[in-house]
């Protein structure tokens, strides 16, 4: 697992070279292929859902014209929010790899541990795979930019 946290790392740091926030994901077969990867584009794109999972699922499900990928596993440098672990679920995605779990920036702040107590079908969540790495990639980030806020206040 450890492999594709840091692939999603990757794509993290593309989203971050991009001016976007720090956060990427990868699809995977059972035996790790990556199928495909994506990050977060929601400033360059100027869409407030272009999440690094909801541009992965629009990817993956165009390029297998299937809109069922309960074959696959969503890997995360950072726990879903809602809106993404919704349209994972939408998906059929049911098995989940988190970086970090614990994202204070998670908004609205339900978890998807919470989440699926809802779902019909049983979630697999994994968390904390190169959880420190994952934390100090987004926490660095967004104190670069508060900091760049700040600075543009004065």
């Amino acid at each position: 697992m450890d492999g594709l946290i840091r692939a999603a790392m990757t794509e993290a740091d593309k989203a971050i070279e991009t001016g976007n926030s720090p956060f990427g994901a990868i699809l995977s077969d059972a035996n790790g292929k990556i199928v495909e990867a994506a990050y977060n584009t929601t400033k360059t794109d100027s869409d407030p859902t272009a999440h690094a999972e909801i541009n992965l699922i629009r990817a993956v499900c165009k390029k297998l014209k299937t809109s069922d990928l309960s074959p696959f596993y969503l890997i995360s440098n950072a726990q879903s929010c809602p809106m993404c672990v919704s349209a994972a679920v939408k998906a059929k995605i049911k098995n989940f790899v988190f970086g970090y779990a614990e994202d204070e920036t998670l908004l609205p702040k339900i978890t998807i541990f919470e989440m699926r107590k809802y779902c019909n079908e049983e979630l697999y969540i994994h968390t904390n795979i190169l959880k420190d790495e994952c934390c100090r990639q987004i926490e660095k980030t967004n104190r670069e930019n508060k900091k760049n806020i700040s600075n543009n206040l004065y």
